[in-house]
């Protein structure tokens, strides 16, 4: 007991000592002066650069001035902070987050890349226990953005010939680690790097697609953030481990959003090679609750973590705007979870600059991906779907054709696809277990997206279960049908609504009956938008689905899975019923023209999302019904009966509650 005591007042001597040795600097780029101190509000450093020539230690604090902008300073300290005392870097006063704007600060331009030449506007190397906050960073070149169209200038040129105009090896953020060993602990692993409420637009880095090298710069290495381990000595094995980027708004940015990548880890999360991959995998990764948006190619590229990472609650939209490219993709990854996550105007099919690529979906679980969830997602007016399956080992790995037995498990559970076009779910390399499984894809008329496709040169084998194809427009399937590649599918317990395709596939327990939404189609922006997927009580597809085992445990709503048969679909329950108040609420998205009626017909037209609206009546004012219409398609033109005159009523009814609506017949 007595040696117990002990250690506690030792550690709590340690951490007093610790903080009363921290040190605060000030920097203000208007008022401070680089002659200061800088340890107070009154003595506040002017530059940036006046920090850059220190070695922080744990504890530090840096505090920069609201309203402050630095101009082509870069913030690259040298120090680490500590488990128990982080180095952290926030704002303080009133006022506009402090900007740093790089002023188009850029690598090499040379054709060779070199490692020491890669730069951002925050840069850290081999550096731990740092909290970076609450700032705004833009690099571009000078004088690049016009003052009346700052965008104009961003997603232009063909990458191709190296026709970027002002593109380069450029990027907002770069975190770095190669050969790291800490002294102390013989660690090397690169710790805890937090990046919370930082604004990062505007950077100008190198449109492409591949690793080859354009105008100084490897394309998917270019962008708002990235952290890397480089290519480094054989045997260092650094890595990282708990990195966070949460509330950062990241725009405009060329090529990238956020990445991660090993830059020499050849080595993939399963079979022969997963000893050399568990060395260098990067664990406890957190990206959450980030807008992402005008991006050239990918908001996300997520490589090398394992079941720790978790990304969840970012928005990312109007992706791919400078060159194809999936929203967010994994590569040599394992068992990671991207849930709750919004990904939507993937322009890959519509830009310009790299025509006939044909990535574009929300989700993508690239080469060497393994047992990665996409859970609890929405995907919305995409270029293509929200599954594009291409997680198998390259052929220098895996020469068979056949997918390797490890390179396994890929799942998409309890999402919603709404419009978009394109393959919806696309079975591209060889891969095997991909599980699709309780997700709604819905189809507006207009639209005749594949709903699922498979690359006929490769073998696939998944299985597609409960999910909802709610088919207003003309959306089709494309099977692989080479002998030399067979594919094995089992397609079972899902519903097929609306428009049946020639090819739509056979299913032992399919439903074609309407499946009863709320109100399908209805989904705007967010999450909370998609209440309109639920099940109305009367559903024919409550409690009949297949059960799986492993499910996650709750559907899109948080609802506890049971251990009986689900409901199809991303809703569990016992369906909702309508009150009247609900119903009446869609009476203004009815439209009837013209009214008053002066030539006896009268236009109808019904939004897709009251599709359970089957008949009309016209009632007098009395409240007799004159007579009764089935309504089969959405626009009717309705003759009405010559002798009507006046005032009169039109009933809209779904067989539970009814919408009624006044009209004006004249003579």
């Amino acid at each position: 007991m007595y040696t117990r005591v002990r250690l506690f007042c030792l550690i709590i001597v340690l951490f007093t000592i610790q903080s009363t040795h921290a040190i605060s600097y000030y920097i203000d780029s208007a008022a401070g002066n680089d002659s200061n101190n800088g340890t107070t509000l009154t003595t506040a450093w002017k530059n940036i650069t006046k920090l850059n020539t220190l070695t922080l230690t744990a504890g530090t604090k840096v505090f920069l001035r609201c309203g402050s902008v630095w101009n082509g300073q870069q913030l690259k300290f040298s120090g680490s902070g500590s488990s128990l005392f982080p180095i952290v870097i926030d704002q303080y006063g009133t006022g506009a987050k402090p900007i740093l704007n790089g002023n188009g600060l850029f690598g090499s331009t040379s054709t060779t890349i070199n490692d020491a030449n890669k730069q951002g506007v925050i840069y850290l190397y081999n550096q731990d226990y740092i909290e970076i906050n609450n700032l705004e960073i833009t690099n571009y070149p000078p004088l690049t953005l016009p003052a009346t169209n700052p965008d104009s200038l961003f997603f232009i040129g063909l990458f191709g010939n190296g026709n970027n105009p002002k593109g380069a090896d450029r990027r907002g953020i770069m975190v770095a680690v190669k050969d790291k060993v800490n002294s102390s602990t013989n660690s090397k692993v690169c710790n805890h790097i937090y990046f919370k409420n930082i604004d990062i637009h505007h950077v100008k880095g190198q449109l492409g697609t591949s690793e080859t090298v354009f105008n100084g710069a490897i394309p998917k290495q270019t962008g708002g953030i990235y952290f890397v381990v480089l290519n480094e000595s054989a045997g260092s094995d650094s890595r990282f481990n708990d990195l966070l980027v949460e509330n950062c708004t990241i725009a405009y940015c060329e090529n990238i959003g956020i990445a991660l990548d090993n830059e020499d880890n050849v080595y993939y999360p399963g079979g022969t090679e997963y000893a050399n991959w568990f060395k260098r995998r990067f664990t406890n990764v957190n990206i959450k609750s980030n807008v992402i948006h005008h991006i050239g190619k990918n908001a996300m590229i997520i490589r090398c973590t394992d079941e720790t990472g978790l990304i969840e609650r970012n928005v990312c939209y109007e992706t791919a705007l400078g060159t194809t490219g999936n929203t967010m993709f994994t590569a040599r990854a394992k068992g990671t979870v991207f849930q709750y996550n919004e990904g939507s105007f993937n322009r890959a099919a519509t830009q310009q600059i790299d025509p006939g690529n044909i990535d574009g979906c929300m989700y993508d679980p690239d080469f060497g991906s393994i047992g990665v969830i996409f859970q609890y997602s929405y995907s919305h007016d995409n270029s293509h779907g929200i599954y594009w399956g291409c997680n198998t080992r390259s052929s220098s790995n895996n020469t068979s054709g056949i997918p390797d037995p490890e390179d396994v498990g890929c799942t998409l559970r309890y999402c919603i696809s709404q419009n978009d076009k394109g393959n919806l779910v696309y079975f591209n390399y060889s891969s095997a277990g991909n599980e699709i499984y309780n997700n709604v894809f819905y189809i507006k008329s207009g639209l005749s997206p594949t709903i699922i496709k498979e690359n006929s040169a490769n073998r696939h084998t998944y299985n597609f279960y409960n999910n909802i194809i709610y088919n207003i427009g003309t959306g089709s399937y494309n099977f692989g049908n080479d002998v030399n590649y067979p594919q094995t599918r089992t397609i079972q317990n899902n519903v097929f609504y609306g428009y049946h395709h020639s090819a739509e596939p056979a299913d032992v327990a399919k439903i074609t009956q309407n499946p009863q939404f709320v109100s399908p189609g209805s989904g705007t922006t967010g999450l909370s938008s998609l209440d309109g997927y639920k099940l109305l009580s009367t559903s024919p597809v409550l409690t009949n689905g297949k059960i799986i085992v492993s499910n996650g445990g709750k559907d899109f709503y948080g609802t506890t899975l049971p251990t009986t048969a689900p409901c199809r679909g991303v809703y569990q329950g016992t369906g909702v019923s309508l009150d009247i108040s609900y119903f009446n609420s869609a009476e203004n998205d009815i439209v009837l023209y013209p009214n008053p009626v002066n030539e006896g017909i009268i236009n109808v037209k019904i939004p897709q999302h009251l599709d359970l609206i089957t008949e009309l009546s016209i009632i007098n004012v009395l409240g007799q019904e004159l007579f009764q219409i089935p309504i089969s398609n959405k626009e009717a033109q309705i003759q009405l009966p010559s002798n009507l005159n006046g005032t009169f009523f039109i009933q809209f009814k779904n067989g539970i509650e009814s919408i009624t609506k006044r009209i004006i017949v004249n003579p």
